[in-house]
């Protein structure tokens, strides 16, 4: 009887500790707030949105693939009108803003473009050539510009000084071998983000593979790393927010949320989220206390097009 009557106590005290932790696990998704849904006004067939920047406040940026048009909204209203126009053979996918400039990675067109805000014009252009896709970048405190090409085992390297010129020729920084790519058209480096401390993290969406960049004072002096970490299928835009690595993935829709660990070297997947108004997301910012993720939709193209706000904490309030 006192073997039975402590198997009996040690079955409550599992059962217990099993709906603790369930009840841990669901915590603040039954009162989770729905996403708001921003629209692109004009939205326009086979001009899918795919980049998003934080413009400082409440205002963020979103680029269409098909000509290049850039949109400008606020997180108070939920018509994203156009700010600058498109035109045949632009292309707007990875954005950032930075010191009162747009930067945009231009997808196939090899092009890095930027904007001053102010005044909408175009005051810097880098041309890295035809067979790439130019899909995210990343602008230093320094001033320097790092982008990820999608189709060509590189990462292009644009100067502070060179964007002040306004043109230049873009540095390669080969990421082979350790980041292998798959030839043909697949898609393989995406996002990348910066820790602050010269170092890079970028995603290899073909393989859901991270990568830690540490960058040398030469090309040739960097030193690539695979992160330890979950396999992340689809990974596309990336963003750091209060010590966790964000991962947006596009099938399934959904966020990935990783606790960074051993200096980069490691990470640990802590929590996905997921909304109904997601649509094959493709990045994601932080504006204001939402994390706006874009609905680049490339499957159906539904229109219209929209970004969706969910809000940073998961809960209401």
């Amino acid at each position: 009887m006192k073997l039975l009557g402590r198997a009996v106590l040690a079955a409550a005290v599992v059962a217990l500790v099993a709906t603790g932790s369930a009840a841990l696990a669901d915590h603040g998704k039954k009162d989770r707030a729905a996403a708001k849904v921003f629209t692109l006004t004009p939205s326009t067939p086979k001009n899918n949105p795919e980049g998003v920047a934080a413009g400082g406040g409440r205002t963020f940026f979103v680029g269409a693939t098909g000509d290049g048009t850039i949109y400008r909204g606020t997180t108070d209203n939920l018509t994203v009108p156009e700010f600058i126009p498109g035109a045949a053979g632009k292309s707007a996918v990875g954005m950032k803003v930075f010191r009162g400039r747009l930067y945009v990675a231009g997808g196939g067109t090899g092009k890095i473009v930027v904007y001053d805000i102010a005044t909408k014009q175009q005051v810097a252009s880098f041309d890295t050539g035809a067979g790439g896709f130019l899909n995210d970048l990343v602008v230093m405190h320094n001033g320097d510009v790092f982008v990820t090409d999608s189709f060509r085992p590189v990462l292009w390297h644009v100067t502070a000084a060179q964007v002040t010129a306004g043109s230049g020729t873009p540095e390669q920084i080969s990421v082979a071998p350790e980041i292998t790519f798959t030839p043909a058209g697949t898609f393989n480096l995406n996002g990348i983000v910066s820790r602050g401390d010269g170092r890079l993290i970028v995603v290899q969406s073909s393989t859901g593979k991270l990568f830690r960049i540490d960058l040398g004072a030469t090309a040739a002096s960097r030193h690539i790393q695979q992160i330890d970490a979950p396999s992340l299928p689809g990974g596309d835009g990336l963003l750091l927010d209060r010590g966790r690595l964000i991962v947006v993935q596009g099938s399934p829709a959904q966020l990935s949320f990783l606790k960074l660990k051993g200096g980069g070297s490691r990470a640990q997947l802590v929590e996905t989220r997921t909304d109904p108004a997601l649509r094959g997301p493709s990045t994601v910012a932080r504006v204001h206390k939402l994390l706006l993720v874009v609905n680049a939709d490339f499957t159906t193209s539904t229109l219209p097009f929209t970004v969706s706000g969910l809000p940073r904490n998961g809960k209401h309030g």
